[in-house]
C-alpha cells in the first residue's frame, strides 16, 4: 500500500475515533491535538516523508516538526488520545479516561456513539427518537394539575 492511501487512512481513523477534523483549517485544541495525533501514528507507521504527512492535512513539514517537538509531549501525557494510539498498533490501552470536548464531558454512549458508521448513526438516531417520544406521556403527566376538594368531617 502507498503512502498516500496509508496516510487518508489515518486521517480517517483519527477524525472518526476523536471527533475532530483533522483537515479542518483550525487551531481549536481539540483539532490541533488531533492533528498531532495524527502526525505521531503517521510517522511511526509510514515512511512517508514530513513534508508528504504535512501535506496530507493541508501542512507542511515545520508544522509537522513543530508539533512532534511542542505537542507531541503533551498529548502523551493524555490518556484518551494516547489510547487511540495505542489501539491504533494493537497494544494495550490504558484505564478508560473521561474526556472534555469543547468543556463537555462525554459519556461512554457519546463516546460509542462517535465511533459509529454513517449508517449505523441513522439507524440509532432513529430507534432513539421512538424511546424519546416513549418518555412524552410522563412528561405531560408532570405538568398536569391536579385540583382537589377538601371534605371536612365533623
Amino acid at each position: 500500500m502507498d503512502n498516500t492511501t496509508r496516510l487518508e487512512e489515518i486521517v480517517n481513523y483519527v477524525t472518526r475515533r476523536t471527533g475532530a477534523d483533522v483537515l479542518a483549517k483550525s487551531r481549536q485544541t481539540d483539532v490541533t491535538d488531533a492533528r498531532a495525533l495524527y502526525y505521531k501514528i503517521a510517522l511511526k507507521d509510514t515512511r512517508a516523508s514530513m513534508n508528504v504527512i504535512g501535506e496530507a492535512v493541508g501542512k507542511s513539514h515545520a508544522t509537522v516538526i513543530h508539533t512532534r517537538n511542542k505537542v507531541f509531549p503533551l498529548i502523551e501525557d493524555d490518556v484518551f488520545y494516547m489510547n487511540i494510539y495505542r489501539e491504533y498498533f494493537g497494544l494495550e490501552l490504558e484505564k478508560e479516561a473521561i474526556r472534555v470536548v469543547d468543556n463537555e464531558i462525554l459519556t461512554a454512549n457519546e463516546k460509542a456513539y462517535r465511533e459509529l458508521s454513517d449508517e449505523d448513526r441513522n439507524v440509532y438516531d432513529e430507534r432513539a427518537s421512538l424511546v424519546l417520544k416513549s418518555f412524552e406521556w410522563k412528561r405531560k403527566d408532570d405538568n398536569r394539575k391536579e385540583v382537589f376538594e377538601t371534605i371536612y368531617i365533623g
